[in-house]
This record gives structure tokens, C-alpha cells and sequence, in this order.
């Protein structure tokens, strides 16, 4: 299915949908169903009304929970009533709905997404306070669980989300191709690499062989990538990585490749931690 600003395609193969909806910015969100509920997985930028969207492909109440709390996951979480995220990223995310009304006035906001926000009032944009979900607590949708599994590093609360039945897991900005670890919230380079170990055992002990994250996701990452990916981290600790400096819009320091993969992180933050 294809709408003016959604590519939207079914990655279930059991019993109950599950739907892949990238936003045209790059920017992937993830719709799960089971009998009584539905989960929907981050909200990008909420460019449509996602509320109006999801009741396009499923009957049940939804319900969101976000995999970390950076604008371009949790901006479309003003059209639910129903938000879950980890506790130590509700900072990040209050101060992203409290600057939701000068931000759409911004002049680079209206040039790249003028054509969406043109009929939006923030006053009447009301962004809801969020519960608390941690690692270890499981989603029953009815019939379909979700596992919650905490992965800290790209944020202090990042999450990733398994479904053992699907042998898939949501990974939101922690398990990618690019990761970015030089954000003044990121966790150094030695812890993000401790909790992916944790993370990957997790996910071999659920048999997981798609891995589905929220930017990326054009095609699923396998279990041998996770490998990849942890092993490079091994080697930027370690001090034996080749590094390069960047700079994009979001900050600067230097750049580790490994193979198809690739970690940014701060000059502050990427020295070896024995």
C-alpha cells in the first residue's frame, strides 16, 4: 500500500498483521496486531494523521510506545491518547512537545515540510504525558506478546521490542546501520557495546531473524549483522578501530566503519575504556 507521504507493507507471516509504514523522511514506524489490541512502534514526524492511518489497516484500539524519545520517533504522538516510553528519556521528550509550537514556525521547518504543517495550529496540538515501560515487561495484545528489552547507548532510554512468534525484533535507532553515539545524551562507546552484548544474547536465546529498525529498514538485519556491528564495537574500545572525523547538522566527532556498518562518535567519548 502506498499513500502521498507512506509506503506501507505487510511483514507478518503468522496470524496477525504486522505492517512496516515508512514516512517519506526517513523515518519507520511499525503497526503490531494481535486479537484485542494493537501496538503501534514510534510515530516519526506524524506528518498525516497517523490516528486516521492505522484505523485504515486495523479495527483495534491502538496504543504507542516509542523506542526513544528523539523528535523524529515520538512527533506524531500527539494524535493517541495512549504513549509508553522508558522513564530516563521523558525529558528529552517534554522538551520536544513543548517546542512543538516554535518549531513549525521555524523557517527550515516550513521550507522542507511546509505542504503537511500548512492547516496546523499548535494550540490545539496536545501532546499526551507518557507511562512508564522498562526492560523485562511484556505487551500482550491478545494473542501476540511483545518483550521489551532495554538497550541504552543511543539514548539512556532506548528500547527494542521482540516478537518471539515472528522471530523479529524492533530496534529502533540501537541495532542500525549508521548508529550515532556522538549526542550530548548518547552513552559512551564501552557501555552502548555492554548492552548490545546483552541485547544480542537476548535475541539469539529468541530464536530472532529479522531485525527491524527505524530508519533503515529496507530490509530486515539479520543475527550475523548484530555480530558485525558488536564486533566493530569491540574494536573502537579496544582502541584498534580506523577512525575519521565527520560533521553533519546534528554535531561532530569521529567515524568508525565496519563493513556495511558504520558508528559516530563524540571526540569526548571514543577513547578506549579497558
Amino acid at each position: 500500500m502506498r499513500t502521498d507521504v507512506y509506503d506501507i507493507e505487510k511483514i507478518s507471516r503468522g496470524d496477525y498483521d504486522i505492517y512496516k509504514i515508512y514516512e517519506k523522511y526517513e523515518a519507520c514506524m511499525y503497526l503490531v496486531c494481535g486479537s484485542e489490541s494493537a501496538c503501534l512502534i514510534d510515530t516519526a514526524y506524524g506528518l498525516c494523521d497517523l490516528k486516521e492511518l492505522t484505523a485504515s489497516l486495523t479495527s483495534l484500539p491502538v496504543f504507542v510506545v516509542n523506542t526513544h524519545g528523539h523528535i523524529d520517533h515520538v512527533l506524531g504522538n500527539h494524535y493517541f491518547d495512549e504513549v509508553y516510553m522508558h522513564p530516563s528519556d521523558k525529558e528529552m521528550y517534554k522538551e520536544v512537545a513543548d517546542g512543538f509550537a516554535d518549531m513549525i514556525g521555524e523557517p527550515w521547518v516550513r521550507e522542507k515540510y511546509g505542504e503537511f504543517i500548512k492547516d496546523a495550529d499548535p494550540l490545539l496540538v496536545r501532546f499526551p504525558k507518557t507511562m512508564d515501560v522498562r526492560d523485562g515487561n511484556i505487551i500482550d495484545l491478545g494473542g501476540k506478546i511483545l518483550e521489551v528489552v532495554g538497550i541504552p547507548g543511543h539514548t539512556p532510554g532506548s528500547i527494542m521490542l521482540i516478537d518471539r512468534e515472528e522471530k523479529i525484533c524492533f530496534s529502533g535507532d540501537s541495532i542500525i546501520e549508521h548508529l550515532w553515539l556522538f549526542l550530548e545524551e548518547s552513552l559512551s562507546p564501552s557501555k552502548y557495546r555492554d548492552n548490545l552484548a546483552r541485547a544480542v544474547g537476548k535475541l539469539r536465546d529468541a530464536g530472532v531473524e529479522r531485525i527491524y529498525n527505524g530508519h533503515y529498514a529496507y530490509k530486515p538485519l539479520t543475527m550475523a549483522d548484530c555480530d558485525a556491528i558488536l564486533s566493530g564495537m569491540e574494536k573502537v574500545c579496544a582502541g584498534t578501530a580506523e577512525g575519521r572525523p565527520f560533521s553533519n547538522d546534528a554535531g561532530s566527532g569521529t567515524e568508525y566503519v565496519f563493513g556495511e556498518f558504520s558508528a559516530l562518535c563524540g571526540n569526548e567519548n571514543n577513547l578506549p575504556e579497558m
